[in-house]
């Protein structure tokens, strides 16, 4: 462990890489393999501690629900030493901004893929976030013992589930390649083939994997004329069979068995087989022979044939082997990433047009590169923060290296113990407590806890050396280096998006220990002490002024808002206290006040929210509290029920506002918006919004601008430094608003709104205003000088809507008249604060108006899932759906001769809580669904139904009752909820109700 913590200095002998899966699909059983091989567990026990799982509800609930990272050293063929540092993430979608924060600083993905289930949701998740960061992937096709064993499928079945895996994968990334209008992407780079050294054949619980190559080299000496390269092609062509002891063409048309089946799967097959399901132990010798084990152990003629399979096989080809093997051959050292993932990291697209960012850039990523030389500056990126328990800070104690055999039960007793020793230790800190008041001292002695836990920052060192005690800026995401000209000390002391620290101390991260080294040198993995009061979530630490952050890409927002309040009131600071701790840890989760006092816990999940009470009431505060049902983020929009597609005539719904104190006339309408064109702009979201704020000017600039009789530019489109780039973008755009018979208003967007979550535009269909986000804004028009107050004005609009004060989404304020005829009102100064400051406002109200006079509705948060069922259980899976208001999409027949299915169904966020406790219960735990979110739906129902005046009889039969009614209780909920107004009919003087029949 010392030797990890020590090596790692040339950047060249370092790989990062990370693991990705859905959720059971064996990648913490592959960690335990993987760090076995060095030593910190014993191999026997390999994938049943799950030593990265170092939470006790991730030993209970057997899911990883937080990303852990280890150095592990690695010696190749070369007798060169490699450190591997590898980072263990979560396969549930609650967690995926641990998936992101992994990604972030790794070079590499190992995706893993049941045989059995192939490949699922989270598994394109996985594939997806590792595309856009573009980083490599190896392929590992996991449980191929189960088919044999479990399931007892023939071989050709087997090579089936192989080949459709490859091919789902492969066809999934080329969707994306097909997608990626942001960059040149080659997609024979990110493909899986066998023959490449890109996908390994795995049992991780039996601890053995296997490329081809490693197959083929098996034979050599079976085929004199072939070499191990060759024979590797020919075991993928699967044209190719065995006769007479050659290789030849035709397996395909004579409906021969190819070489990879006769070499490979009839080998692995044949030692389950034969040891394992007919238990033939006179077989050992001839197994062991063929397999060319050299060297046996006791264990491979142990009496339990599935120890003595197991260390046949991990002595055949031990799966941490091959796995270090192929990364360390596929995976790039950091010197050697490809330029394209740099350029994501910096984000270099939001720098079109500013040549002097862009070399800053090309400067950074040259620097990258050359990480290892002296001169190079230190840049560093933390992508999350942790919590450590301060045990695991004081390295004055010994590092335990965990080498006997340990089961479940003796892991979650250790973390008992861990937690005795907590409590003494809070005893004994609280002693040292100093400069508190009486009343706040004796408070702390008791119940505070937080100062039990140091908070890490997890880091990667993307160039120069990082030491302890060295004095480093931090950049905020907003931050933009100085000029050439400028004093950079002077600019560093004024700039609010820089901050200057001291590292307090760094860490070398080895699973559930950490080792306390001097420096980090680049391309390594580290922890870093005492950033937790400068960086909230993401950071970049630069030793120089002149460089560029590197970005944050959310993935995930959290969309599950619970209150919480204390058991005790008297507790109410130690909550306030852990629910900011509890922020700084954990990368989703975010904690609100409402304006009424109310504590909102918004997660992204069922999962997830039990994750964070379980941190709550166990670690951060250590308090009871009490948790109200699980509310959720909802947006409002309209739709049309009539069928007018032409939107430049005149609406009857269009409102007019006049300001006459300046002559200001605007003529707007509200539409909704098709989801393709919602798609369109969400998925170019980042770029639009950098071209919108890059042609748009400060209208105060233009007002002195104007009064004081300076040059006033003609419009000019604007000379992107990347066309090709901006080509495809108004491909994609124009496309999208022809398909929904929007024409060439595509051309006339002026705003695409402030944030991603909820999508709105607003068009420009003036005759006589020429502005849009494409073309430099006219500043001879004196329009102009309040563009700035139409766009605020449609960012309040959308921020809040009429129906209950939630975000609108889904619409586009089309203005048809844009007047201003009075400009020389404004003049003087205090006047011309006062109403433009007013004109957002106004601007606001007037599109609200608008929103009011058409059809509204809810749009509510839909969460997806895939569950596995027989014909038994089907029926009792729709029931479920259909009692929360869900709907099953489709269910797709997976196996014949056992009669299962996929269904595919959604269920609205709001009707989700305890469904997938539900489905266990009512199929006898046979039916496991895994929830994530999808997208948001109109809910077909009048948000302002009134179900006191329907009568039962009057329920439409269609449902449309049922929505309205949901509809109805979601608005008032939330209403009463914000403190709003709720028109509730109340009784205030009631008579007892005389039933009609009286008994005589």
């Amino acid at each position: 462990m010392t030797e990890t913590a020590n090596q790692g200095s040339r950047p060249d002998f370092i790989r990062n890489i990370c693991i990705l899966a859905h959720v059971d699909h064996g990648k913490t059983t592959i960690a335990d393999s993987l760090v076995a091989s060095n030593g910190h567990i014993s191999k026997r026990i390999a994938g049943n501690v799950r030593y990265l799982d170092d939470r006790k509800d991730e030993q209970e609930r057997g899911i990883t629900m937080k990303s852990s990272a280890i150095s592990l050293s690695y010696t190749n063929e070369n007798k060169e030493n490699m450190v591997i540092n590898l980072i263990d993430t979560p396969g549930h979608i609650d967690f995926s901004t641990e998936v992101s924060a992994a990604i972030r600083i790794c070079d590499g993905a190992l995706i893993v893929v049941d045989i059995i289930e192939g490949v699922c949701v989270q598994t394109r998740e996985a594939l997806k976030q590792a595309f856009e960061e573009k980083i490599k992937m190896i392929l590992i096709i996991n449980k191929v013992d189960r088919m044999i064993v479990d399931l007892l499928k023939p071989i050709d079945v087997i090579f089936q589930s192989i080949l459709h895996i490859i091919e789902d994968c492969n066809a999934y990334i080329s969707e994306l390649c097909k997608y990626d209008v942001q960059s040149d992407v080659n997609e024979e780079n990110y493909m899986f083939s066998p023959v490449l050294g890109n996908v390994i054949f795995a049992s991780a619980i039996d601890g053995w994997g296997v490329t081809t190559k490693q197959v083929a080299s098996m034979f050599l000496n079976v085929f004199p004329d072939e070499d191990a390269d060759s024979l590797n092609k020919k075991m993928w062509d699967f044209d190719f069979y065995v006769s007479k002891g050659k290789l030849v063409t035709g397996a395909i048309g004579k409906k021969k068995p190819n070489i990879f089946i006769t070499l490979f799967l009839n080998t692995i097959h044949y030692v389950y087989f034969t040891l394992r399901i007919r238990l033939d132990r006179a077989k050992y010798n001839t197994i062991v022979t063929k397999l060319n084990i050299k060297k046996e152990t006791s264990e491979m003629k142990h009496t339990d044939s599935k120890i003595q399979v197991k260390a046949i096989l991990q002595a055949w080809k031990p799966l941490a082997m091959t796995i270090f093997q192929q990364v360390n051959e596929f995976i790039p050292p950091p010197t050697k990433v490809d330029p394209q993932r740099f350029n994501y990291l910096i984000n270099s697209t939001q720098y079109f047009g500013n040549t002097e960012m862009i070399s800053y850039t090309e400067k950074m990523i040259d620097n990258f590169k050359r990480c290892a030389e002296p001169e190079i500056p230190t840049v560093v990126y933390v992508s999350k923060m942790f919590a450590a328990s301060k045990r695991m800070l004081n390295q004055e104690k010994a590092i335990n290296i965990v080498t006997g055999k340990r089961d479940r039960n003796e892991i979650i007793n250790e973390m008992k113990l861990d937690e005795m020793a907590e409590k003494e230790e809070e005893k004994e800190d609280s002693k040292n407590e100093e400069d508190l008041s009486e009343d706040e001292e004796n408070y702390d002695k008791t119940n505070d806890s937080t100062h039990l836990y140091g908070v890490l920052a997890l880091a990667r060192v993307f160039s120069g050396v990082l030491r302890t005690g060295q004095e480093i800026y931090i950049l905020s995401s907003k931050y933009r280096p100085p000029g050439k000209d400028v004093d950079g000390e002077e600019y560093a002391e004024h700039c609010e998006f820089i901050q200057k620290v001291k590292i307090k101390q760094l860490y070398v991260l080895l699973g559930r220990e950490l080792t306390a080294v001097a420096s980090v040198s680049a391309g390594n993995i580290c922890g870093i002490l005492g950033l937790e009061k400068f960086i909230a979530r993401t950071g970049t630490l630069c030793s120089t002024l002149y460089a560029l952050p590197l970005t944050e890409r959310i993935t995930l927002e959290p969309i599950v808002r619970t209150s919480i309040e204390c058991h005790n009131p008297k507790e109410l600071p130690l909550l306030r206290k852990g629910l900011k701790f509890l922020k700084k840890i954990d990368s989703c989760v975010q904690v609100a006040m409402q304006d009424s006092g109310e504590l909102v816990l918004v997660t992204a999940g069922d999962v997830h929210l039990a994750k964070c009470i379980e941190d709550i009431q166990n670690m951060v505060a250590k308090i009871d509290i009490n948790v109200s049902k699980p509310m959720v983020s909802i947006k409002e929009t309209i739709i049309s029920l009539s069928k007018r597609v032409d939107h430049t005539k005149t609406s009857p719904f269009t409102i007019e506002m006049n300001l006459k104190d300046i002559g200001l006339i605007l003529n707007a309408t509200i539409v909704p918006l098709p989801e393709n064109i919602v798609q369109a702009i969400c998925s170019n979201f980042e770029l639009l919004k950098l071209i919108e704020e890059f042609q748009c000017k400060s209208g105060i600039d233009l007002i002195l601008q104007y009064d004081n009789g300076g040059d006033l530019p003609v419009s000019s489109e604007k000379i992107y430094s990347n066309e090709i780039l901006m080509q495809r973008v108004k491909e994609q755009l124009k496309s999208a608003f022809e398909s929904c018979k929007f024409g060439d208003m595509w051309k006339k967007v002026w705003s695409i709104g402030k944030k991603r979550d909820y999508i709105n535009l607003l068009i420009n269909n003036t005759s006589d205003y020429k502005r849009n986000i494409f073309a430099t804004m006219d500043e001879a028009d004196v329009r102009a000088c309040l563009d700035h107050c139409i766009i605020n004005g449609f960012d309040m609009w959308c921020r809040a809507g009429p129906i209950c004060e939630e975000p609108i989404s889904h619409c586009a304020v089309i203005i048809n008249d844009y007047q201003l005829n009075n400009y020389d009102a404004l003049k003087g100064m205090d006047l011309k604060a006062t109403v433009i400051a007013g004109i957002p406002v106004s601007v606001k109200d007037c599109f609200r108006e608008s929103f009011k006079k058409q059809t509204q509705r809810l749009m509510e948060p839909i969460f997806m899932t895939d569950i596995q069922v027989n014909t038994r259980i089907l029926g009792k899976v729709y029931s479920v759906v259909s009692r929360r208001h869900g709907k099953v999409l489709d269910a797709v027949g997976m196996d014949e001769v056992e009669k299962t299915f996929l269904v595919k169904a959604q269920i609205p966020v709001a009707e989700s809580h305890d469904f997938a406790n539900e489905i266990r219960k009512t199929t006898s735990g046979q039916a496991n669904p895994n929830l994530r979110f999808s997208h948001y739906e109109i809910i077909d129902g009048d948000p302002y139904f009134n179900v006191d005046e329907v009568e039962s009889d009057e329920e439409d039969e269609d449902n449309s009752y049922t929505e309205a009614k949901r509809a109805s209780k979601l608005r008032i909920e939330i209403r009463k909820r914000k403190g709003l107004k709720v028109d509730d009919q109340v009784v205030v003087h009631a008579e007892k109700q005389r039933t009609l029949n009286k008994k005589k």
